[in-house]
């Protein structure tokens, strides 16, 4: 059996690295890019996202489109562990000058105590007026449930419902101040700058867990009493709609500027099992660039592997965080192993 396929790859640089330039089979060209069809996303997106084909589908629609000109306002939805991680770190990859992550979870209103205001999450992201070439950025908002969970204060204000209030402005498209610290050689100054967002596109990301587990519950229905019902549906059993978003708590104008929700499936057991078998992307390849260390593992903890992952809810997290534990596990007992097996 060959054990050393990793020994001489390149070095793992992770996508959120001040190091990372992205794939060099796609540079920062505006041509490639255009010359790529949705198609073509399509594939590289599946690459890494296993049995997400229509989710991946309309991702790569959705990118197409804003790479010629027709700005999107979207939410990517799904349980935790199905992908949606994976999409936009691969759409990162792909695209690393024009995709931007942003987690929006503890976004403050300006003036409030915290130091990730609304025009924060601009830091960084390339002025459209200085643009050079067509295509404007794409932030994917991340942990935006989160965001959009009521927060109720001393005096009964629902704070969230302020900071969502100072998205409509970036959402709908117009000019935001971004305040930046720069070095101008006797120590950082903050400078001030316009960003106007009507080009812009943005893409939503949330579990939604909690508001998924309220629906499985009420469309179950009473499991007491006379004519109870004996089905208990899981959480995700059907796709979110506009309707449950702002149940979860994000304001009506602002569930009225996304234009659509696309849907990840939630896997089942024998999903994450498949998924440990796959040699070319995946979880285990993921874990074997990040450690340059080829992994094997038996079909036996392969299974036992899956069935953790399914039962805790943790998906390909649960995968991973458990092959991180094998890693550290070999580390400590022979730093200078060159592969690991999981028997």
């Amino acid at each position: 059996m060959q054990k050393n396929h990793l020994k001489d790859a390149a070095p793992y640089i992770p996508w959120y690295s001040d190091d990372y330039t992205g794939p060099v089979r796609h540079n920062s060209k505006v041509k490639d890019y255009m010359s790529l069809s949705p198609q073509e996303i399509k594939a590289e997106l599946e690459r890494h996202v296993v049995n997400q084909e229509e989710a991946c589908r309309k991702v790569a629609v959705m990118m197409y489109q804003h790479l010629h000109g027709h700005r999107f306002v979207g939410l990517l939805a799904g349980p935790t562990g199905s992908g949606k991680t994976f999409i936009a770190e691969s759409l990162k990859e792909m695209f690393p000058d024009v995709v931007y992550i942003r987690d929006i979870s503890n976004v403050t209103c300006d003036g409030w105590k915290g130091s990730k205001k609304v025009g924060s999450l601009f830091h960084g992201v390339t002025n459209p007026y200085s643009y050079n070439g067509r295509i404007y950025p794409l932030l994917i908002l991340d942990e935006c449930d989160k965001m959009f969970a009521p927060r109720i204060n001393s005096g009964d204000e629902n704070v969230s419902e302020s900071i969502q209030s100072e998205f409509l402005t970036v959402i709908q498209g117009g000019e935001i101040e971004v305040m930046e610290k720069k070095d101008s050689g006797f120590g950082d100054r903050e400078s001030g700058r316009v960003v106007d967002t009507r080009n812009m596109s943005f893409l939503f990301a949330g579990a939604f867990e909690k508001k998924a587990r309220m629906i499985a519950e009420k469309e179950s229905g009473s499991s007491i009493g006379f004519g109870a019902s004996h089905i208990k549906l899981s959480s995700y059993n059907r796709e979110l709609t506009m309707e449950d978003v702002r149940e979860a708590g994000c304001i009506t104008e602002l569930c009225g500027r996304i234009q659509k929700i696309i849907s990840l499936n939630k896997f089942k057991e024998e999903e994450f099992r498949k998924m440990l078998d796959i040699r070319d992307h995946g979880p285990v390849y993921e874990m074997e660039r990040e450690f340059n260390l080829p992994i094997y593992i038996s079909d036996r903890k392969k299974s036992e592997i899956a069935h953790y992952a399914y039962t805790t809810g943790l998906g390909v997290r649960g995968i991973k965080n458990t092959i991180r534990d094998y890693i550290d596990e070999l580390t400590w007992e022979d730093c200078h192993a060159e592969v690991l097996e999981i028997e």
